[in-house]
């Protein structure tokens, strides 16, 4: 009889061997993308986060600076006049203020301002206390009621420093734009602009000392934009006389004809020809603290109403 014969493991083995030896190994670009989808997820959900803000701000602040501004301070409130302090100091720390002081007589210097052209020529800082319209003349008097009214305070047009220079008969002004003289919002409006240049072609016209009103308007004057000026920023305004107006020839006139009545008898009007009023011309810029040119302008005056300063 035979004896059974033992069972041998060896075949359960590789039974038991066989799944792991035909398991498959992912492919290296799924286990790249495996690894990579969550980090890549993370990323959009920040950048999403991050669009959400800055639409949530970008809105916040177009509605409050198109539909719903914050209230201007008034004239001559506490607020406005702490801010008009404030604005001082500021522009009395500007670097064209510390230069025109430095080349010339100021309102701090030891010099009385009456006394400040004799024996020294170059820039004269002018005693202005809001606007460069208000001379020592016309103190208590409020004759330009645009610019010492409407645009006063420190949302308008109050805060300057003008320098003259008596040889040149140029004028520089450092002028504040306030938030009051939009045209669009930030934006400063063409006709405050064009109001600023009318006073300093008129300053520059009666010269320093004299009042803007006894001069007549510009016969003309006309702006060109070159680009933005924003509101709540200092500007430099530059004026100066330029190459006069020349009248061109007027046509020769006709031959009067010749009257077959004796000149005791003849009655007939004649017409008198006026000689056309002689011009100057003037020009300026406005432009940035960084001397960037925002504006352009030309005014024309009758040439009578230049006023000879003295020095």
């Amino acid at each position: 009889m035979l004896a059974p014969r033992p069972h041998s493991s060896l075949p359960l083995l590789k039974y038991a061997a066989r799944p792991l030896l035909h398991r498959r190994h992912p492919s290296p670009s799924i286990a790249r993308l495996n690894s990579t989808s969550p980090p890549a997820r993370f990323r959009l959900s920040y950048l999403w986060y991050g669009f959400c803000l800055a639409f949530g701000i970008g809105t916040g602040y177009a509605v409050r600076s198109f539909a719903a501004p914050p209230p201007l301070p008034k004239p001559g409130s506490r607020e406005d006049q702490l801010a008009l302090d404030a604005l001082r100091s500021d522009v009395d720390a500007l670097e064209i203020v510390k230069t025109l002081r430095a080349e010339g007589y100021h309102l701090h210097s030891d010099t009385p301002l009456k006394e400040s052209g004799k024996g020294k020529g170059g820039w004269r800082e002018l005693d202005i206390k809001t606007d460069i319209a208000k001379t020592t003349n016309n103190e208590n008097k409020i004759t330009r009621t645009l610019t010492q009214q409407s645009m006063a305070g420190a949302q308008g047009l109050v805060v300057q420093r003008a320098f003259w220079n008596s040889e040149t008969r140029e004028l520089v002004a450092v002028v504040w734009f306030g938030g009051a003289l939009c045209g669009w919002p930030g934006l400063a409006h063409g006709g405050a602009i064009a109001t600023a240049f009318d006073e300093v072609f008129s300053r520059v016209v009666v010269g320093p000392d004299s009042s803007l009103d006894s001069i007549p308007s510009p016969l003309s004057l006309s702006v060109t934009y070159a680009r933005p000026t924003q509101t709540l920023n200092f500007y430099i305004l530059r004026t100066s006389f330029s190459t006069p107006d020349i009248p061109q020839a007027a046509p020769a006139p006709e031959p009067i004809p010749k009257s077959w009545l004796p000149s005791w008898k003849d009655f007939t009007k004649k017409s008198v020809t006026a000689d056309p009023e002689p011009t100057v011309q003037l020009s300026g810029t406005l432009e940035t603290v960084d001397q960037k040119v925002c504006v352009k302008a030309k005014a024309s005056f009758p040439a009578s109403a230049v006023h000879i300063s003295k020095r």
